[in-house]
């Protein structure tokens, strides 16, 4: 898979700016540890990249370029956010090159769920109105 990374931006806004005027560099990645995080701390995480973080560091060995210049990055997501931000810290305790990968407007939980009650469809597709008489 293929991504565009940008370098050293500190808000995901600001990420997917830049990928759509197709700046930073593309990349050929591979995912080494997806990191799910609750609703607050993803906010938090997406609105401060180039802040120190605790996950950045335990995982810094997981991240690096390889000989065919492949990136191994950690993924970033929440179950109630239909992006993931993909890093490659290069060291470094901050996300220091980033990337967004969006599920298209789904979230991430009934995507990978295999609970039914995600798969089901409510009969009528109408929205429900009430008679005033």
């Amino acid at each position: 898979m293929k991504a565009r990374f940008v370098c050293k931006m500190s808000d995901a806004r600001l990420v997917r700016n830049a990928i759509d005027r197709n700046e930073g560099r593309l990349h050929e990645y591979i995912i080494e540890r997806t990191i799910y995080l609750p609703k607050e701390k993803f906010i938090h995480f997406r609105s401060h990249l180039i802040e120190d973080n605790d996950d950045l560091i335990n995982y810094r060995n997981e991240m690096y370029v390889d000989e065919n210049n492949v990136w191994h990055v950690l993924m970033f997501c929440s179950m109630i956010a239909d992006i993931m931000i993909l890093v490659n810290s290069e060291g470094f305790n901050y996300a220091r090159y980033t990337s967004i990968i969006s599920n298209g407007g789904e979230k991430v939980e009934p995507r990978f769920t295999t609970s039914q009650r995600y798969i089901r469809k409510r009969k009528n597709q109408c929205r429900r109105t009430t008679t005033v008489k």
